[in-house]
């Protein structure tokens, strides 16, 4: 092997290892490369998800949960207008559904032909 190759791939070699030890040492790092790895929710109003939104899309709305409708079926409202939410024990806050609280909520689009859309709930942040 030539002279010049060597120093390309021992650099290489200790660049890898400095950024993985890095990483290893720095929690900031580790915590944003776990947020990167998080799916992408869009903000979105309730409107645009009523009228043009597809079916698994992530999206963000902001608003607050009004009512229960059904057992894990909630009224959310926010600036736009009025979308059921769907949410699952697995997502139930601890202290469970405050109504009309000011929240933050990200989930995925539920948009079959023969209904409404519909936001499944994967997280609930009440902002105060």
């Amino acid at each position: 092997m030539k002279k010049g190759y060597l120093l390309p791939i021992l650099l290489t070699g200790v660049m890898t290892g400095a950024c993985s030890q890095e990483s290893a040492d720095n929690p900031e790092i580790e915590r944003l490369s776990y947020f990167s790895s998080l799916p992408a929710y869009q903000k979105y109003s309730v409107e645009e998800i009523l009228s043009h939104s597809e079916d698994e899309e992530l999206v963000k709305i902001s608003g607050e949960i009004i009512q229960q409708i059904k057992d894990r079926i909630y009224l959310f409202r926010g600036e736009t207008g009025d979308i059921k939410i769907v949410i699952e024990d697995s997502v139930m806050p601890e202290q469970g559904v405050m109504l009309k609280s000011p929240v933050q909520i990200r989930g995925e689009v539920d948009n079959p032909v023969d209904r409404a859309p519909r936001v499944e709930v994967d997280a609930i942040q009440y902002v105060f």
